[in-house]
C-alpha cells in the first residue's frame, strides 16, 4: 500500500475517533455521566495517541504544532494531578484529570488534523449536520407536545421546554448556541462551498426557534454575546465604516426583537420577569452563589479538589429545602470552588491568552477564510463564557470539545499560512517526550475505560429490580452481579460498595437467624467502610452504616451515624425523618419532636412529619398531664 494511503487511512482513524466526543457525545445526552463520558474518552485518548505515535511511525514527520495556550493546558493537566491527592474524592478528581487531559489532547490533535486541503470543511460540517438533525428532532417533539428524549422522559420540571437529545433545556440552548455560531461562520465564509453554506442557512431556520423554544435564559445571553462578536469581527474584516454600522445597528436590532418577544411571548415574559424578580432557579442560584462563596473562603488558594462540588455543597446550604446541587451554577464560582484561586488564575490566563491570540491572529489573517473561522471561533467562546455566568455548560463534555474542535480547526489554517509558527523536531529530541505523552495517552485510555465500564455496570445494575426470594431470604435478580463487576472493573469507584452494601443490608433484614443475620449485617458493614473511605461525604453509605448498628441491636450507634449524616446534610429531608422515627422509638420523644420540627421546615407538606407531629405533643401533652396529676396526688 503507498505510503500516501496508509497516512491518510491513518489520520482518518484518528479523526473518526476524535469527532466522536463533539458528535456521538451530544446524542447520548450530552455525555454529562460518567459512564458515557468514560466510554467517549477511550475513543478520544486512542484518537490522541495515534496522533502522538505519527513520527514513529512516519519517520519525515518533523513539523509539530502548539496552539496558543498549550502551555497553560499542559499547566492546568498538572496543576489537577497534584490535587488528586489531596482532593474530597479522589475518585472525582482522576475523573476530572482525565476529561481535562481530552481536551488538552484533541485541541492539539485537531491543528495538525484540520490542516490538510480542505478537510476543515469535513470536519466542521458534521457536526453542523447533526445539530441540524437535533434541532429538528426538538422542534419535531415540541409541535408533538412530548417530554420524550430518546428512550427517557425528561423531568417534569422542565414543562414543554425543548431540550434535543439533552435531558436539561439549559445544556441543549449552549449547543444551539455554538451551533448558531458556527452555523453563521459557515454561511458567511465562501471558501466553505455551497452545500455547506446552504446547509449552514437551513440550520440557522431551525437553531434559532430551537433556542428561543429551549427557554434557556442563559442560552439567549449566550449567544446575544457571541452572534454579535462574530458579525462585528467579519464587519471590521471588510471595512470600518461598516464596522461602525454594525455596532450602531446590533443594540437596535436586539431591543427591537427582546420588545416583539416580550409582547408575543407569554413564555418569554415569564421566563424574564422570574430571572427580573429573582424568582425561581434565580431566587436560589443567587443562594447558591452565596453558599460557594462561603466554600471558597474556607479553602480559597487551591480549593476543595477537583470534582468535589457535590459531596461538599450540603454543609453550606443556608436555605430550607431539599436540593441535591451538583454545580454552583455558574462556572467561574465553580472553579475557585474546586480549584482555588491559583487554579482559577490558571484557567483565566489560559482562556485570555486563547482569546488574545485569536483578535491578533484574525488582524492580521490573509484570508477570508482563516479570518472568519477564528472569529466564529471568537464568537462561539464568548458566547460559552456568557452562557456559564449563569449554569455548568463547561461540564458538559461533548459541548467542551466541540468548542476544542472549532478551535483546533480554526488554528490549523495559521499554522499552513504561516502566522502561527510550526516547530521542527527531530526524531531524536521528540523521543523522550513523545514516549511519555503516547504512555500518558495509552495509561488514560485504560483509564477511561474503567471509569465507563464500571460506571456503565453500575447504572445497568441500578435499573435492574430485585426482589426477596422468601425461601433463601435473599435478593434475586442480576444487580448483584453488576455491582461486583463495577467493583472488580474500578476498585476506586465507591458506589459498587455502596449498593452492595445496601444489597446485604435488605438480605440482613429479612434473616431471622441470629448468627446468619449477623453475618450478612458484617459484610454489609464492611461494602459499606470501603465506601466511606473512598468517599467520605456521601451520606448514603453513612446511613446504611448506622442501620447495620441497628440491626445489630446497638441503637446508639446506629444514632450516631444517622446524627452524622443529618449534621453534614441538615436539609436533607429523608435522613431527617428518619432521626426523628428513631429517636421516637427509643422514646427520647422531646429530642424525636425536635427532629420533626427540623423536618417540618424542610418538608412542610410531608404527610408523614404531620401525622408524627401530632402523635409525638400529644404523648408530650399526656405524659405533661401525668406527671400533673401525679404531683397533685
Amino acid at each position: 500500500m503507498p505510503i500516501s494511503i496508509r497516512r491518510s487511512l491513518y489520520e482518518w482513524s484518528a479523526i473518526v475517533l476524535l469527532l466522536s466526543a463533539s458528535t456521538l457525545g451530544v446524542v447520548i445526552f450530552g455525555t454529562v455521566r460518567h459512564w458515557s463520558a468514560g466510554l467517549l474518552m477511550v475513543l478520544v485518548f486512542t484518537g490522541i495517541a495515534l496522533y502522538l505515535a505519527r513520527p514513529f511511525f512516519n519517520r519525515t514527520q518533523k513539523d509539530f504544532r502548539f496552539p496558543p495556550g498549550s502551555l497553560l493546558f499542559g499547566v492546568m493537566i498538572l496543576y489537577t494531578a497534584a490535587l488528586i491527592p489531596f482532593a474530597a474524592v479522589p475518585y472525582e478528581a482522576k475523573v476530572e484529570l482525565l476529561k481535562i487531559a481530552s481536551y488538552a489532547g484533541a485541541y492539539l490533535a485537531w491543528t495538525e488534523l484540520g490542516s490538510r486541503y480542505k478537510r476543515w470543511r469535513f470536519l466542521l460540517g458534521i457536526p453542523l449536520l447533526v445539530g441540524t438533525l437535533i434541532a429538528l428532532y426538538a422542534l419535531v417533539l415540541h409541535v408533538q407536545e412530548s417530554t420524550m428524549v430518546l428512550t427517557m422522559e425528561r423531568h417534569e420540571q422542565y414543562g414543554m421546554r425543548a431540550s434535543g437529545t439533552f435531558m436539561a433545556p439549559a445544556h441543549f440552548g449552549a449547543y444551539m448556541g455554538t451551533m448558531i455560531c458556527l452555523a453563521i461562520t459557515m454561511a458567511l465564509t465562501p471558501a466553505a462551498g455551497a452545500f455547506l453554506r446552504t446547509l449552514s442557512v437551513y440550520g440557522l431556520i431551525l437553531f434559532f426557534p430551537a433556542l428561543f423554544l429551549s427557554g434557556s435564559r442563559s442560552g439567549w445571553v449566550g449567544t446575544m454575546l457571541g452572534v454579535p462578536v462574530i458579525l462585528l469581527l467579519m464587519a471590521w474584516r471588510k471595512s470600518m465604516r461598516l464596522f461602525m454600522v454594525a455596532l450602531i445597528a446590533f443594540p437596535l436590532t436586539a431591543g427591537a426583537m427582546l420588545g416583539a418577544l416580550w409582547f408575543s411571548s407569554p413564555m418569554f415574559q415569564e421566563r424574564v420577569e422570574s430571572a427580573v424578580k429573582v424568582e425561581g432557579t434565580a431566587a436560589w442560584r443567587l443562594i447558591a452563589w452565596q453558599d460557594t462563596l462561603e466554600m471558597i473562603k474556607d479553602k480559597p488558594v487551591f480549593g476543595h479538589g477537583p470534582g468535589s462540588y457535590r459531596w461538599l455543597y450540603p454543609p453550606y446550604q443556608s436555605w430550607d429545602g431539599f436540593r441535591w446541587l451538583r454545580y454552583a451554577h455558574n462556572e467561574y464560582l465553580h472553579l475557585t470552588a474546586e480549584y482555588g484561586l491559583a487554579g482559577f488564575a490558571v484557567m483565566s490566563l489560559l482562556i485570555l491568552t486563547i482569546l488574545g491570540r485569536c483578535l491578533v491572529l484574525y488582524r492580521n489573517a490573509e484570508t477570508d477564510k482563516d479570518a472568519f473561522l477564528i472569529a466564529g471561533f471568537t464568537g462561539a467562546l464568548m458566547a460559552a463564557l456568557g452562557h456559564a455566568f449563569f449554569d455548568f455548560n463547561l461540564h458538559v463534555f461533548s459541548l467542551v470539545h466541540l468548542l476544542v474542535l472549532f478551535g483546533g480547526v480554526a488554528m490549523a489554517g495559521f499554522f499552513t499560512s504561516g502566522a502561527l509558527k510550526t516547530r521542527k523536531l527531530s526524531l531524536r529530541i521528540w523521543a523522550v517526550p513523545g514516549v511519555v505523552l503516547l504512555i500518558a495517552s495509552l495509561a488514560a485510555v485504560i483509564g477511561s475505560l474503567q471509569v465507563g465500564l464500571s460506571n456503565a455496570m453500575t447504572r445497568l445494575a441500578q435499573d435492574k429490580k430485585e426482589r426477596i426470594d422468601p425461601a433463601t431470604m435473599r435478593l434475586t435478580g442480576e444487580a448483584g452481579k453488576l455491582y461486583e463487576r463495577a467493583m472488580r472493573i474500578d476498585q476506586s469507584n465507591w458506589v459498587p460498595f455502596l449498593e452492595l452494601g445496601n444489597i446485604s443490608r435488605r438480605e440482613a433484614f429479612w434473616i431471622r437467624d441470629p448468627q446468619e443475620r449477623k453475618r450478612k449485617v458484617e459484610e454489609a458493614m464492611a461494602y459499606y467502610k470501603r465506601a466511606i473511605e473512598r468517599n467520605p461525604f456521601d451520606m448514603n453509605a453513612v446511613y446504611g452504616m448506622g442501620r447495620c448498628w441497628y440491626l445489630l441491636g446497638d441503637e446508639e450507634l446506629s444514632l450516631e451515624y444517622l446524627q452524622r449524616a443529618v449534621r453534614f446534610w441538615p436539609t436533607h429531608t429523608f435522613y431527617a425523618k428518619q432521626l426523628g422515627l428513631q429517636l421516637r422509638e427509643m422514646g427520647r420523644i422531646e429530642e424525636a419532636l425536635e427532629a420533626f420540627e427540623r423536618a417540618a421546615r424542610i418538608a412542610p407538606g410531608d404527610r408523614m412529619i404531620q401525622i408524627n407531629l401530632r402523635t409525638l405533643r400529644r404523648k408530650l401533652d399526656r405524659k405533661a398531664e401525668h406527671s400533673e396529676q401525679s404531683r397533685q396526688d
